[in-house]
């Protein structure tokens, strides 16, 4: 008489269950990270139309970017969404973009809720002799103005 094994071994099924308790401890913290990272993203979206209007306002000089800081400041009803708290622009064109941390914004950030943006020409800072070239944004923690944690960072600002 032939005996045909039925099913697995309680053994088998408990190995299982640990390797996918395991993947799941790796998983859903890489996920959450995820999340945030994507929340934080619209904080360089946002900040993409700014930078436009930095460069567009430096052809007249710093009191160009002067006065589309102002417009900037009075216009935060508009920028205002339920992530984004409020942006403004620097005396040096510099962007900055702070992250609501309220329940319904993103609280994981905590108090490092600063996206900054620095804007440089050939390495030197936005002046009015300095005006000509392409102008590279820094949005690295490293540039005094990024306070949000590098693994919540976009790509290009780790």
């Amino acid at each position: 008489m032939k005996k045909f094994q039925q099913g697995f071994t309680l053994i088998e099924l408990m190995i299982v269950v640990a390797i996918i308790g395991i993947l799941a401890a790796i998983a859903i913290p890489a996920y959450q990270d995820y999340t945030v990272r994507a929340k934080v993203s619209e904080g360089l979206l946002a900040a993409s139309q700014f930078k436009v209007g930095v460069g567009d306002m430096l052809s007249e000089g710093m009191a160009g970017i002067a006065r589309y800081a102002l417009e900037v400041a009075a216009d935060q009803a508009n920028i205002k969404t339920d992530k984004i708290s409020k942006a403004e622009i620097g005396a040096a064109g510099q962007i900055t973009i702070t992250f609501d941390t309220a329940k319904t914004g993103i609280p994981q950030l905590g108090a490092a809720n600063v996206l900054g943006f620095v804007p440089t020409i050939n390495n030197k800072a936005l002046a009015d002799n300095n005006s000509t070239g392409t102008i590279e944004w820094n949005c690295k923690p490293a540039n005094g103005i990024t306070k949000v944690l590098p693994k919540y960072l976009p790509g290009q600002c780790r």
